[in-house]
């Protein structure tokens, strides 16, 4: 009897197909092994990251408000000041020989009343005798008038010479007010942080970077804040009190503790947009010297640290309807079987994403591995294995399974 080779190589087919089937049913049926992760309560802390500057709380640039040479310098950069501490001399020459010019005009002023008061009491004189002559009929009442007349002139003039004596005073007063500006005196107690002018050079009134501008810096180097850009997009989330976390180009892994002490008003243009100055008051831990000027980055806080249920963030996926409505769901593993469980969410950080509804604590949220979870269907037959939480996150697999769990949300 002849074999047929095609019947021959069904029937091999067939039992290449069926066998691992009847091996598996006699196993009982297959699950899909998952990992878990159960709902519960975790501390949220989403963040807005910012850069900056730190400069100290109080400092004052000092700047001449006269011109003048630069005589006596009487301290040095490093230095520690009291408030009203003389710091510097500029030459005084030219507004000492102001106040001499005054002094000489204000005295012409006084001798012009003087003069005027004598020839106002002559007019007096005169015209109280015309009054006389007038009504013995010795001078007529022109003559009369003249007299009266030169009587009022001559009080003008004295009022003329009272008010010269008046404005040489004002004159002497800012003289003498110039001069006292060629002391320069600390406005504050502090150190002095900077020192740019030297003696000889010129001191000049001016805000402008201009040699000579800038006379010195003083600053109180007790306390110290972080000037902070924020995003206009992230402003809104911003309010007095948040904590942050400051971190100096100095000290790369030192989180200096602060908290927002005041957000501006308005904005101010930057290369790629409009930003916010955010202020930062900072708590600078013993052993930390920190400079005015160095760089800063910022992690500003916008949760208060509570508690609330949460589950990993590569946990939830999100999928958008055919009427463009945005959902969220994540799968949980209830007894054995995997369930697609529409949730709403509230804040997230880097780890955690809060769920407002649609879960309760002690649900086992299925998490991984991602291409697994991209593939469940409601039903499916699961084996939940408890995720170890700090063995994935600390060899690197955890960071996976988020980045592949972002990728199914988007």
């Amino acid at each position: 009897m002849k074999i047929n080779k095609k019947w021959v190589a069904a029937a091999i087919l067939v039992a290449v197909v069926a066998v691992p089937l009847l091996i598996k049913a006699g196993r009982g049926e297959s699950r899909t092994e998952v990992e878990v992760v159960v709902a519960a309560e975790q501390e949220i802390r989403p963040t807005i990251l910012a850069s900056g500057v730190l400069a100290y709380l109080t400092e004052v640039n000092l700047t001449s408000e006269v011109v003048a040479k630069v005589r006596e310098i009487l301290v040095a950069e490093g230095d520690t000041v009291e408030k009203g501490q003389l710091l510097l001399r500029l030459d005084p020459e030219t507004y000492r020989n102001a106040i001499d010019r005054e002094q000489a005009s204000r005295r012409q002023s006084l001798i012009s009343i003087e003069r005027q008061r004598l020839a106002l009491a002559l007019a007096e004189t005169r015209l109280t005798r015309g009054e006389s002559l007038l009504a013995r009929r010795m001078i007529g009442q022109s003559d009369y008038d003249d007299l009266r007349n030169a009587r009022d002139l001559a009080k003008v003039e004295l009022q003329s010479s009272e008010e010269a004596l008046r404005r040489a005073d004002a004159i002497l007063e800012e003289a003498r007010e110039q001069l006292a500006k060629t002391d320069i005196l600390s406005p504050i107690a502090g150190t002095i942080v900077d020192l740019p002018i030297k003696v000889g050079e010129t001191a000049i009134p001016s805000t402008n970077a201009l040699a000579g501008a800038s006379l010195m810096k003083i600053a109180d180097t007790s306390a110290i804040q972080a000037e902070l850009k924020v995003d206009e997009a992230d402003i809104a989330r911003i309010s007095l009190g948040q904590a942050a976390d400051v971190y100096a180009a100095a000290f790369q892994d030192t989180a200096l503790k602060g908290k927002v002490a005041k957000i501006a008003l308005a904005p101010t243009l930057e290369a790629q947009g409009r930003a916010y100055e955010v202020t930062v008051l900072l708590e600078v831990p013993e052993g930390v010297a920190l400079r005015s000027g160095m760089s800063a980055r910022a992690d500003i806080f916008l949760g208060d640290g509570g508690k609330s249920l949460a589950v990993p963030v590569e946990a939830v996926a999100t999928e958008e309807t055919e009427d463009k409505q945005v959902k969220r769901h994540v799968w949980v593993d209830r007894d054995g079987t995997a369930r697609k469980v529409e949730v709403e969410v509230g804040l997230s950080d880097d780890r955690w994403e809060a769920i407002a509804k649609g879960l309760q604590a002690g649900d086992r949220v299925i998490t991984g591995p991602a291409k697994v979870v991209r593939g469940l269907r409601d039903g499916d037959r699961v084996e939940g294995k408890l995720r170890d939480e700090g063995g994935k996150d600390k060899d690197g697999e955890g960071d996976e399974a988020a980045e592949d769990g972002e990728d199914d949300a988007g």
